[in-house]
C-alpha cells in the first residue's frame, strides 16, 4: 500500500456519491466489519478519518 492509496472519508463520499454522514455511521455498524487501525483511522476531533483501500471496499458496499 502506498500513500496515494489512502483516502479520506470526504473523498470517498464525493467519489461514490454517498453522503459523508452515512459513511461515518457505517464505521460503527458491526455488519460492515470495519476495524479501527486496519480499515480506518480517526485522527482526532474535527480532523479527517483515513481509510485504507480495504476499508474503502468495505464501507461502499450496499446493505446486506
Amino acid at each position: 500500500m502506498e500513500l496515494k492509496d489512502i483516502k479520506t472519508l470526504p473523498e470517498v463520499a464525493r467519489e461514490y456519491d454517498i453522503p459523508a454522514v452515512t459513511l461515518k455511521k457505517r464505521l460503527g455498524y458491526k455488519s460492515y466489519n470495519m476495524v479501527e487501525g486496519i480499515d480506518y483511522r480517526r485522527l482526532g476531533p474535527r480532523l479527517p478519518i483515513l481509510l485504507s483501500p480495504d476499508g474503502v471496499k468495505k464501507i461502499i458496499e450496499s446493505h446486506r
